[in-house]
């Protein structure tokens, strides 16, 4: 109870927007306007149905490739209206108004095109009397959702559900491929552990495209082989891309695959492994349809691991990917005839695992910008090592000061290391509060340090480091004191600090002789 009131505003969001879809596809498949419910077979070469009158809808699994013709009347009107195809399946179709071409899709000569998710719009001419559509199929054809005579006004409708069945097809798939590339090329700098499961997951999102290619029209296989091949690779890519994804879920949040993980996993590489043996596109039509209860199974494990990760925003987007994959094993297993969702599912859950990801980089990064910082940063004094020197850019303007403490073994051998690291200490603090923030002060070792004084001229660096050296005098009662060198930059940081470093030795023995 606790962990579902902690994920009740991602449920209620995921709810949301997924009747927020089902709502939208509903409003657009039913378009106002005449429906076209029945219809006369004029040829049925195999004897599809058994009678002449059939009504709208209907889909029928073909064990061989055949095509009917079949027409309806309409009332003549004198303004052009046009014809509303929500859904249909097939491998050709054709549509003729009063016997005159208006439309097709596929290539007449071959009949070996594939469709079933992408509605159609036809302008048909005024004073139609009757439509008659020619429909061949491989092995499936059917209007799976009623044809309509609609108006000009009602275009919009199909114009949303081409973008919802088309558009946004390819975006989806536009998406996982992207998604894929910048998986594969972060995990490279990522822990093994990750690693692992991220290119995983990253496989998972490319198998995700791969099966999404099923939905998309094509106009031409080539061939009832070629039809069959091709829609083995895209369907069992889904099980492969599955059977991915519980893996990398596992390792990545749980670091184990659990027995259930492998019975999972198990049985999406087996569907896989069955469907590649089906013999033909009857047959692997049939069996994709009763394996629908796998997506379903798939659908509750994943949203079973993911309410165990404790992450609100992945189990909101993770919880839409289940609301639709369970929604599309309702529509094989009964063989309703509704758009499928699973394909919208899939960019929410990648952009959830995106999410995760983006926080998993960003944490990583911080700890090694954290972890760089501290290799450059002096622990005791807070100045910088000599190792700032490589990353740093220097200019003509830029002043060397190199400087370093007079008599300090002295000090340390007398009262003790503890207070001559005290004295180090102080130094810094001087010098910062007389340089600006943009200035850099670094420890070159033991009591000698260099200080970058940004966009100034030696003569005011004289002068701020002749204040400083007075008040690191009066801060302690020991009275230390430190000698320096002032040069511009010049050449190389290595050539002037050679320079500036020759310069403070003259300062320190004339310190020696005094």
């Amino acid at each position: 109870m606790e962990l579902l009131k902690y994920y009740s505003k991602a449920l209620f969001f995921s709810i949301l927007a997924f009747l927020g879809l089902f709502l939208l596809f509903r409003w657009a498949l039913n378009a106002h306007g005449v429906q076209l419910l029945s219809w006369q077979v004029l040829s049925d070469e195999n004897r599809i149905f058994q009678a002449q009158n059939i009504t709208a809808p209907f889909h029928k699994l073909l064990r061989k490739p055949s095509t009917v013709i079949l027409t309806t009347t309409v009332e003549k009107t004198s303004k052009p209206l046009y014809l509303y195809l929500p859904q249909v399946s097939g491998s050709f179709w054709a549509v003729y108004s009063n016997d005159h071409l208006i439309g097709s899709m596929g290539f007449r000569n071959d009949r070996t095109g594939h469709f079933w998710y992408k509605p159609f719009l036809l302008e048909v001419p005024a004073n139609t009397e009757s439509i008659t559509i020619e429909l061949s199929g491989i092995y499936e054809l059917g209007l799976d959702i009623v044809p309509r005579l609609i108006e000009e006004k009602e275009r919009f409708r199909f114009s949303v559900l081409n973008f919802l069945c088309d558009n946004f097809l390819n975006i989806s798939m536009g998406l996982c491929v992207t998604l894929f590339l910048v998986l594969y090329l972060v995990s490279r700098s990522m822990p093994q552990n990750k690693r692992r499961s991220n290119r995983l997951f990253a496989i998972s999102t490319l198998l995700a495209a791969l099966w999404m290619l099923d939905l998309i029209t094509l106009s031409s296989m080539y061939s009832v082989g070629g039809v069959l091949l091709l829609r083995k690779i895209f369907v069992t890519s889904a099980y492969f891309g599955f059977a991915c994804l519980f893996t990398a879920v596992s390792l990545g949040f749980f670091e184990k695959l659990s027995r259930i993980d492998l019975a999972m996993i198990f049985l999406n590489l087996s569907a896989a492994i069955v469907l590649w043996f089906a013999p033909n596109n009857y047959m692997f039509k049939l069996t994709t349809s009763r394996f629908g209860l796998i997506l379903l199974l798939n659908a509750f494990h994943i949203g079973y691991k993911i309410f165990h990760s404790y992450s609100k925003i992945l189990f909101g987007f993770s919880f839409f990917f289940v609301l639709t994959v369970a929604f599309d094993a309702f529509i094989l297993l009964f063989n309703v005839k509704l758009k499928l969702l699973s394909n919208f599912g899939v960019v929410s859950l990648f952009f959830g695992f995106s999410y995760n990801l983006v926080l998993e980089y960003r944490e990583m990064m911080v700890q090694a910008t954290v972890s760089h910082m501290r290799s450059l940063v002096d622990p005791l004094t807070g100045a910088y090592n000599r190792g700032i020197l490589v990353e740093t850019a220097f200019n003509e303007k830029d002043c060397f000061v190199y400087l370093d403490l007079n008599s300090f073994k002295q000090i340390n051998d007398t009262y003790g290391h503890e207070v001559g690291d005290k004295i180090l200490v102080l130094l810094v603090n001087t010098i910062r509060s007389k340089i600006k923030q943009n200035d850099i002060v670094v420890r070159m070792g033991g009591d000698e340090f260099l200080v970058i004084v940004r966009d100034c001229d030696p003569v005011s660096v004289k002068k701020l480091f002749d204040e400083a050296l007075v008040e690191f005098q009066n801060s302690h009662e020991l009275k230390p004191t430190f000698s320096y060198g002032i040069k511009r930059f010049e050449g190389s940081y290595q050539q002037t600090l050679r320079a500036v470093d020759t310069e403070m030795y003259r300062m320190k023995a004339e310190f020696k002789r005094s």
